[in-house]
């Protein structure tokens, strides 16, 4: 799985997740738990989960629950949906 498509599942789960957000639940991927810590301090960084969810402390990723889409990652999941949806 690129990264792109490690963003766009991470998007698409958050479009869907309960309005209060994903807990550890988000976590769950195949290409582990950094990776997707990794991503998620990418999507915080571009604005597109609320800021302070992910920190990083002297390489180590935290990450601090419930996650939440802002409205600019709203915007992107749903663009990222629908380009995967016109794929298929």
């Amino acid at each position: 799985m690129s990264n792109q498509a490690l963003q766009s599942e991470l998007l698409t789960r958050l479009l869907h997740a309960h309005p209060h957000g994903l807990g550890k639940e988000i976590l769950d991927n195949y290409r582990g738990e950094k990776a997707v810590a990794g991503m998620l301090k990418t999507l915080q960084d571009q604005g597109l989960i609320h800021d302070g969810s992910v920190t990083v402390d002297e390489h180590n990723v935290s990450v601090s629950y419930p996650i939440k889409l802002s409205s600019a990652g709203v915007e992107s999941a749903k663009a990222a949906e629908a380009a995967k949806n016109s794929e298929h």
